[in-house]
C-alpha cells in the first residue's frame, strides 16, 4: 500500500509540474529603421553645344544625329526650336522655313515621334517619356535615339541668303 501511495504521490507531482507554466525568459528587442537616398542622375551625350550645316535645298533627310541618354529616374526628353524654323538672317526673320524632326529609338522607327519646328518654338515638345521604374532598373535608364531633320518642299526656301535656328535637346528627370 505504501508503494501505491508513493507512486500516486510521484504521479501527482509530475502532473503538477506539467501543469505549472514554465518561467518566462527575459527578452528585449530594438528595431532599427534603415533609410538611404540616391540622387537622380541624368546624362545626355553629346552635351553642351555643337553646330550642323543644313542643306537648305534638300527636302530629304538631312542626316542623323545620334543622342545617348540615361537617367536613373523617370525622365522626359524634349526638343525646342529657338526660331520655330530656319530664320532668314538678311530679312530679319520675315522668311522663316519650318522643318520636321523625327526622333526614333536606334533609328529603327521604334517609338518614332515626329514634330515640326514651328510647334517647338513656344514651348518644348516632349519626344520621349519613360516612367517605367522596372525598365529604368533593368536598362540603367540608357537609350540611344536618332534625330532626323527634313524640309517639306523646295518651294518653301527659294530665297537666297543665310538661315539659322537653334534646336535644344533637353533630358529632364521627372521627380
Amino acid at each position: 500500500m505504501k508503494t501505491i501511495v508513493k507512486l500516486a504521490s510521484v504521479a501527482a507531482s509530475s502532473l503538477m509540474l506539467a501543469a505549472t507554466p514554465a518561467m518566462a525568459q527575459d527578452s528585449e528587442s530594438y528595431a532599427i529603421a534603415l533609410s538611404g537616398t540616391v540622387a537622380s542622375n541624368c546624362e545626355l551625350v553629346p552635351e553642351g553645344s555643337g553646330s550642323y550645316s543644313v542643306d537648305m535645298l534638300e527636302t530629304g533627310n538631312q542626316g542623323v544625329l545620334t543622342v545617348l541618354y540615361s537617367c536613373n529616374s523617370p525622365y522626359t526628353v524634349s526638343l525646342q526650336s529657338q526660331n520655330g524654323g530656319m530664320r532668314h538672317v538678311e530679312s530679319a526673320g520675315a522668311v522663316n522655313i519650318d522643318y520636321d524632326v523625327e526622333a526614333s529609338f536606334l533609328g529603327l522607327g521604334i517609338g518614332a515621334t515626329s514634330t515640326n519646328s514651328a510647334s517647338m518654338q513656344a514651348a518644348p515638345v516632349v519626344i520621349v517619356t519613360n516612367n517605367d521604374w522596372t525598365n529604368i532598373l533593368l536598362n540603367g535608364g540608357t537609350r540611344t535615339g536618332n534625330l532626323d531633320l527634313s524640309f517639306d518642299s523646295l518651294a518653301e526656301y527659294a530665297v537666297a541668303g543665310t538661315y539659322e535656328d537653334e534646336l535644344t535637346i533637353t533630358l529632364k528627370a521627372n521627380l
